[in-house]
């Protein structure tokens, strides 16, 4: 009865998404959004203090625009990456994000939906067309959106950035909108972010995805330029199985198989 109602819900929400983009309707509760913002702050804030977390902002090259809409677009390596970002930044801001049906009815729902976010069910291929319309809608209203563009988690042992959707890019040239570049790291309950400058997509040479996955990379290059250097041999034997098992545990609704179900993968 109860993952009825949750699909039920789910379903609604598909089809307001829908109808506001065939009707080009105005989003609502922006300035309910705008005005709970500074207590979520607070929130994350003593949230962060109780738990033990620590944020480090390495640079903050970015200008916010006056006149132009902005995504920020951010690495993704955990649960907690739009917890540190939203912290950092004291922006407003839309949230994209998937998994409304992992965590419907819970805390993690309740607070994203006072931020301000736009759900995507990741599985189903017309819901995602409908969402990048009302992204692209609600980027015209002038809600800044915070991306992951990488679509999931980056768990690869070696690489600083999975491979790009292509959403990003074309939201971006469809409004004029500014991308502002956002890495984070987390070491256990250390993270640091890195905030690169503003990006106008009509100058990014080539491939407009490599250049924006090339440009994020370098950010997080930056923050792992900054750690201690290890020897091999001196980690334990199952130092990434660990790693692996810490991430999986601080968001239960994800496994391994999720995680590579998702991954952008070149045709």
């Amino acid at each position: 009865m109860q993952q009825d109602r949750i699909t039920e819900k789910i379903n609604q929400y598909k089809a307001y998404k829908r109808i506001a983009v065939e009707q080009s309707l105005s989003i609502k509760h922006i300035s309910f959004h705008k005005k709970i913002y500074p207590l979520l702050c607070r929130v994350l804030s003593i949230k962060r203090t109780l738990l033990g977390q620590h944020i480090t902002v390495v640079n903050d090259r970015s200008k916010l625009p006056a006149d132009k809409p902005v995504i920020y677009a951010v690495t993704h390596i955990g649960r907690y990456d739009f917890e540190m970002v939203m912290e950092t930044l004291h922006r407003f801001f839309y949230a994209l994000s998937g998994d409304w049906e992992l965590c419907y009815g819970t805390v993690d729902d309740y607070f994203f939906r006072m931020n301000g976010v736009i759900w995507v069910d990741t599985e189903d291929k017309e819901d995602r067309h409908h969402t990048y319309d009302y992204v692209v809608l609600a980027l015209r209203q002038g809600i800044p959106i915070l991306w992951f563009p990488e679509g999931i988690w980056n768990l690869s042992d070696h690489l600083p950035m999975l491979n790009l959707y292509s959403g990003i890019i074309r939201a971006a040239l469809a409004t004029g909108a500014v991308i502002i570049p956002i890495a984070v790291d987390q070491r256990d309950k250390e993270f640091t972010i890195n905030i690169g400058e503003n990006v106008d997509v009509t100058q990014l040479a080539g491939d407009r995805q490599i250049a924006l996955r090339d440009i994020l990379a370098s950010l997080k290059w930056e923050l792992w330029e900054r750690l201690p250097v290890e020897k091999r041999a001196e980690l334990p034997e199952d130092y990434w199985e660990r790693f692996l098992e810490e991430r999986i545990r601080e968001w239960p609704q994800f496994n391994m198989e999720i995680i590579r179900h998702r991954e952008f993968r070149k045709p």
